[in-house]
């Protein structure tokens, strides 16, 4: 072997070093923590600055725009439960732009559509789901509802119904931004499990397309309070000695949601006064029953028929000009039924046929008690 001198070794040492580095730091990694990124990595970054779909609210009317965050809210709230990201962007009102355009401006998949219009006390809601190069839209759905604090279930119905038709397109693209494709999938491994709305309707099975919204109203746990006044027109043995009463009521009821309609559970008071006349002697009585109050309602939208029922005890003060004031505790039963009616978003007014009985022995305290009363919903 022929000895090298000193500057050829160095020189083959240099061409080594450019040999073995060059390509690494073309490809700028470390040569000697060669980089090794997940192949993921880049199109998640992508994924979490983009939506995946974009909410185009459009009121048709000048008067419907302050509804806009409603609509717009309560669409990007399904749609996020979904695992999807969703922006909201109102239409302005000169210049409505192709929602497909929209969609490939953004960077998303596709565009929901919601257009609204108002009807007296109704809103008109259509939403259409609008695929990327697909000019007209995949699925459409419509619903109309009282402009009331039932509103949002309107919307949440209505998009129910849309996520059902739209179901596998929803996996995929919640899949998508989950960070994997449902194909993808490793052999062995379990596919991700089926999106389902987060409303499902009663008795369908998991993956079925659900049917038409049912009536607003019946998913949403509401507290009423209800100040009322009502004449009291004593019935029976009461009836000879007692005159017309009075009766202001109090009722704190909570409205729970049932497939059949709203059930109320709350605490019912009021306070009765008449007079008696006996031949004898003559008294100023109270009556001030305090109790449960349970209540079912039939949701017909703004008019709400009811019956209710409260009992409980009963505190007695009467004042006798012959024994003074005496003071007595009793049951009492109150039932009947009234018809509600919703004329605001959050205020109501009702009327109510009551029947009355206070277990006073030995003659029982009993009349009839049509009220009035105005509501309040929260």
């Amino acid at each position: 072997m022929t000895a090298r001198s000193p500057i050829e070794l160095l020189l083959l040492a240099a061409a080594w070093i450019v040999a073995v580095t060059l390509p690494a730091l073309r490809a700028g990694a470390d040569p000697v923590h060669p980089r090794t990124d997940p192949p993921v990595t880049a199109l998640n970054a992508s994924l979490a600055r983009l939506p995946d779909i974009i909410v185009v609210v459009d009121p048709l009317q000048v008067e419907a725009e302050p509804f806009v965050p409603v609509v717009g809210g309560a669409a990007q709230f399904k749609l996020q439960s979904a695992g999807l990201s969703a922006h909201i962007e109102p239409v302005l009102p000169d210049h409505k732009e192709d929602p497909l355009r929209r969609a490939e401006r953004a960077g998303a998949a596709a565009v929901l559509l919601c257009s609204y219009s108002l009807d007296g006390g109704q809103m008109a809601v259509t939403i259409g789901w609008y695929d990327e190069a697909r000019p007209a839209p995949t699925a459409t759905v419509q619903a109309r509802g009282d402009v009331d604090l039932h509103l949002d279930d309107v919307i949440l119905g209505e998009m129910d119904d849309l996520l059902g038709r739209m179901h596998d397109r929803v996996r995929e693209l919640a899949a998508r931004r989950a960070g994997f494709h449902p194909e993808a999938a490793a052999p062995g491994q379990d596919e991700a499990a089926p999106l389902e709305p987060a409303h499902p309707q009663p008795g369908a099975p998991p993956g079925a397309e659900p049917r038409q919204s049912e009536s607003p109203g019946a998913r949403s746990v509401h507290l009423l309070i209800a100040g009322g006044f009502a004449p009291f027109v004593p019935t029976g043995a009461a009836s000879a000695y007692f005159g017309l009463g009075y009766l202001p009521s109090m009722l704190v009821s909570v409205l729970l949601p049932t497939r059949a309609g709203p059930v109320g559970i709350g605490l019912y008071s009021g306070m009765d006064y008449f007079s008696a006349v006996g031949s004898i002697d003559t008294s100023r009585t109270w009556l001030v029953p305090v109790g449960i109050d349970l209540r079912y309602e039939i949701d017909a939208g703004a008019l709400r028929p009811y019956f209710h029922v409260s009992g409980g005890p009963a505190v007695l003060v009467m004042q006798t000009g012959s024994q003074g004031t005496i003071v007595g505790l009793m049951p009492f039963l109150r039932s009947g039924i009234g018809l509600s009616w919703r004329f605001g978003q959050r205020i109501g007014a009702a009327i109510t046929a009551d029947y009355d009985v206070y277990f006073e022995m030995p003659y029982l305290i009993t009349g009839f008690s049509p009220s009035a009363s105005m509501e309040v919903v929260l």
